[in-house]
């Protein structure tokens, strides 16, 4: 049966595990870029232009991985959907073979909820701000169009979200049926493992997508302090994952199932 659900091509891509490009990935990330983004954030005398480009370098930093995620679902779809080399901490948060979307909102949400009081006055010293004041005011009292923005993107999550979960279940429930009626014939399993893995590349693909799109629209409505704040934050998720003093201890908690 391995042979059946072997689709793996050889491609420049795909000529090494896909968990070989994340931890050089997740390395430029955690080691280059969110120190970039952080330093940027806390410098008195950077311009808008320069941070900008920062922001910039980031989200095609993240879009980069999410074209090379397409490409090792098109090359073996199931060890994207169920990826062995993610750690206990990673797993949970998993839609599809990556994040969530709902965390992107969420995210965004923390920053839109913050309390609404008037900050430090600006006549406090600058130099006890840990960050520039248009930099620690910037998610102050959120424009109008950014709100909207977000209630759009979250309508659009709650219609997109079961609809993609629903074609993965229909797969897997049509592959089932299929092999469960033709198991005895070798090319009719072959056929439709073939045809069900071809759907599943596809609603991959399409969840990636609609990552990108958030990630997309997010930015596309912030200023360039919102838009860092909030790939500095998305970034140190991320990285907060494979610390290893935390792994282990998320590891040594022990579950009390009722």
């Amino acid at each position: 049966m391995s042979n059946f659900f072997n689709r793996k091509k050889s491609s420049p891509t795909t000529s090494r595990p896909f968990k070989d490009f994340y931890n050089e990935w997740h390395a430029t990330l955690s080691i280059t870029l969110l120190p970039q983004l952080r330093h940027a954030l806390s410098s008195f005398s950077i311009s808008p232009t320069l941070l900008s480009s920062h922001v910039d370098a980031t989200h095609h930093h993240f879009q980069s991985y999410y074209t090379a995620l397409d490409a090792a679902a098109s090359s073996d779809v199931a060890s994207t959907l169920f990826p062995s080399w993610r750690n206990s901490l990673e797993s949970p948060f998993l839609w599809l073979g990556d994040l969530h979307p709902y965390l992107f909102t969420n995210l965004l949400r923390s920053f839109l909820d913050q309390d609404d009081q008037d900050p430090t006055p600006r006549a406090a010293a600058q130099e006890f701000l840990e960050r520039p004041w248009h930099v620690e005011v910037a998610w102050r009292s959120p424009s109008k169009a950014l709100t909207m923005k977000v209630d759009q993107i979250e309508c659009g999550l709650r219609l997109m979200v079961p609809a993609l979960a629903a074609r993965a279940r229909h797969a897997q429930k049509k592959l089932v049926e299929s092999v469960g009626a033709d198991w005895r014939r070798k090319e009719g399993v072959k056929a439709a493992v073939e045809a069900e893995m071809e759907e599943l590349v596809g609603v991959v693909v399409d969840a990636n997508r609609l990552r990108r799109s958030v990630l997309a629209d997010v930015l596309s409505v912030t200023s360039v302090y919102q838009a860092a704040m909030f790939l500095e934050a998305f970034a140190q998720f991320l990285v907060g994952f494979r610390d290893e003093k935390l792994v282990k201890e998320f590891e040594k908690c022990q579950l009390v199932i009722n």
